[in-house]
């Protein structure tokens, strides 16, 4: 008998569980190289929404910390210092050292530091399609989708605009690149990935301690590949825990140490319980509706109720979890979306309350990689047999998110125009107190003063505003005022060492000099390297004539502020009022090196030459003085006297006539 041949079937490929069936093919896929076109399209837009960034300036709520102000990036000398020195009591030093980079090119033009935060923000929009990408192969409209939102979409602004927040693009940087290897380790089961991940988890928790997570986050990435749980799991993420348990310790140590103040004894835990609610859901919100954007979300006020939003935030957490629960054995891409969303946004939902802030635009730069991946996913799913229209709906959707975009950038141009937005958006304590502290600076005391005021109606019991007041009225001469927003002050930071500083400057000029070297000694027990309660304290003794112990200060003074020329000089004032003319001139000679520019030591060294009858030199330094500044009506007098001692009665005359006609304008 024959045997029967045996038909071969073909054995079709196993189509992996998460992925979709393909609908039709549309324009963008068949006329385009989709891999590279798409991509660029995402980038192309995404620059032009931050082309207003590149032009903007340093603002200060920050930027004076990070770089306008920070001598820690101004230049390479001690590396080290880098990895030791945290900044805002956050430990980053790749960020620190990416910044002293830009210092080394273009000093203190903000205009590279913009830069590279966009160049950082545009890497990181290809980044995003590269990890949707591998996330879920040959879906290149999904992978477009949430690369075009994370890049356009205007919550990111500030992650990007910001200078102080390029520790976000950074960490985001070095994040993506160690998602992307990891789902390589997971498809390959490759070592060489595994430790590619692990190198770029470092980089990015050197970046930002928010990277911590990035452990938790690799368990959603296991969940959505379908990785069986096993101690396997667990134990490929030990070497992250490690690190991230150090980090973490490093970031407590270092808000301990700059004063980090939790917030929490001002609410009660039945209050406090929906917050992490209220932010989950104004996220998702946000997402949607991108208006009324600032750069300060702030608490509730203490003394009212909360708002009907606050109650609503446990019902939208409810529906998405039910929403994600109900589909996830079917397809995982819901749950994998609101998982990625919840583990990166939980560190910052104020569950534990520190600060003064809701919600940050900025706490959504990573976190809205979820939602978009959740929204794209069912834009597909709705609409695969109509591709173009997909296509044409994002892209549109786009165009109106770059034009958001290129708008809320041009809040970031200034301090100015950061404030003036915060406070038409989402009028609170901070932005009053941010717009008052820039009046203040520009010398527009009474403004900064209103707004001041206006930010207490916000938040009483900020000790800051209260100091600010008190500088403001003393340099308006309202010392009763001054005393009162001091006292303030006090009152609810009992060892604050600035207020007690101003109020002895205070209680000096009053003449009521014992309530100021209480003050001054007070600042001192708390902080004895505050240079300028030295100086004030000297200032005090001077106007007493106690002369030995004002030079004591000075000196104190001048050690701990090296650059004050002026310093320097009183301190040579003292010296000529002791009679001790030789160490005037010796003090004066000191500050001119300083500062050979510096008028008032030329004046200062010339008076002590007058005392000591050598008129030639008191008329040389006078001279010197003279053309520095030549309507010092003490310079003039000093001058005069010089030639008239010296026998030239004709040019003292002169310099008389002409002091007395400065004098008559």
């Amino acid at each position: 008998m024959k045997e029967e041949k045996k038909t071969k079937t073909k054995q079709t490929k196993p189509v992996a569980q998460n992925e979709l069936v393909r609908g039709a093919t549309s324009f963008f896929e068949s006329r385009i190289q989709i891999t590279r076109l798409l991509p660029a399209l995402a980038i192309a837009l995404t620059f032009i929404g931050y082309i207003p960034s590149l032009s903007a300036e340093f603002v200060n709520w920050d930027d004076q910390d990070y770089a306008s102000n920070n001598p820690l990036i101004h230049n390479f000398s001690n590396f080290l210092k880098f990895f030791t020195t945290p900044v805002q009591g956050n430990y980053h030093p790749l960020t620190m050292i990416s910044l002293a980079f830009n210092y080394a090119i273009s000093g203190l033009n903000p205009f590279s530091y913009h830069l590279v935060n966009v160049l950082f923000h545009l890497a990181n929009v290809f980044l995003v399609f590269k990890f949707i990408n591998g996330l879920l192969p040959g879906k290149i409209f999904i992978a477009f989708s949430v690369a075009l939102f994370f890049g356009v979409h205007p919550m990111h602004v500030e992650s990007v605009a910001w200078v102080s927040e390029r520790k976000d693009v950074l960490y985001t940087f070095f994040f993506l690149l160690g998602f992307i290897q990891y789902l390589k380790y997971i498809d390959l089961n490759s070592k060489r990935n595994y430790w590619y991940c692990f190198l770029f988890f470092c980089l990015s928790i050197m970046s930002k301690p928010a990277a911590i997570i990035f452990p938790a986050v690799l368990f959603t990435l296991d969940f959505y590949r379908n990785r069986p749980f096993s101690f396997s799991i667990i134990k490929d993420k030990i070497p992250f825990g490690l690190i991230a348990a150090f980090f973490l310790y490093l970031t407590l140590h270092a808000q301990t140490s700059a004063g980090a103040t939790p917030t929490s004894e001002f609410y009660t835990w039945d209050t406090r319980i929906f917050f992490p609610f209220y932010g989950y859901m104004m996220y998702i919100y946000k997402m949607f509706l991108p208006i009324g954007l600032t750069a300060f979300y702030p608490l509730p006020p203490i003394n009212e109720g909360l708002k009907t939003a606050y109650y609503i935030g446990p019902i939208v957490f409810l529906l998405s979890s039910y929403w994600s629960y109900k589909t996830w054995k079917q397809n995982r891409e819901v749950t994998f979306g609101f998982a990625f969303y919840l583990v990166n946004l939980f560190l910052v939902l104020q569950l534990f309350l520190v600060g003064s802030a809701i919600i940050a635009e900025r706490y959504t730069y990573v976190p809205y990689i979820g939602l978009f991946f959740v929204f794209s996913w069912c834009l597909e799913k709705m609409l695969s047999q109509k591709k173009n229209l997909a296509y044409g709906l994002v892209i549109g959707a786009g165009l109106i998110c770059t034009g958001l975009t290129y708008k809320h950038a041009t809040t970031w141009q200034n301090t100015g125009s950061l404030w003036d937005n915060a406070i038409r958006s989402y009028p609170g304590a901070k932005a009053y107190t941010n717009r008052a502290y820039l009046y203040q600076q520009q010398g527009q005391l009474e403004k900064a003063l209103q707004h001041y005021q206006t930010s207490l109606k916000y938040n009483v019991i900020d000790a800051e505003v209260y100091y600010n007041m008190g500088v403001i009225y003393f340099n308006l001469n309202k010392d009763s005022f001054a005393l009162t927003s001091y006292g303030t002050a006090l009152q609810y930071k009992p060892e604050y060492e600035e207020a007690f500083n101003g109020r002895g400057s205070v209680y000096a000029r009053m003449g009521q000099h014992e309530k100021a070297y209480a003050d001054f000694n007070k600042c001192l027990s708390l902080d004895p390297n505050y240079a300028l309660a030295y100086k004030n304290r000297a200032s005090s003794y001077f106007i007493e004539n106690k002369y030995d112990s004002a030079i004591v200060d000075y000196k104190r003074y001048i050690a701990l502020n090296k650059s004050d020329v002026e310093g320097v000089s009183n301190l040579c004032v003292v010296y000529l009022n002791k009679g001790d003319n030789e160490e005037a001139i010796k003090i004066c000679d000191q500050a001119i090196q300083q500062d050979p520019k510096f008028a008032k030591a030329y004046t200062n060294a010339g008076a002590a030459y007058i005392n000591l009858n050598n008129f030639p030199k008191a008329i040389e330094y006078l001279s010197k003085s003279f053309t520095l500044d030549s309507i010092s009506e003490e310079n003039l007098k000093f001058l005069s006297l010089a030639y008239l001692k010296n026998g030239d009665t004709t040019k003292a005359y002169s310099i008389f006539e002409y002091a007395q006609k400065l004098k008559a304008r």
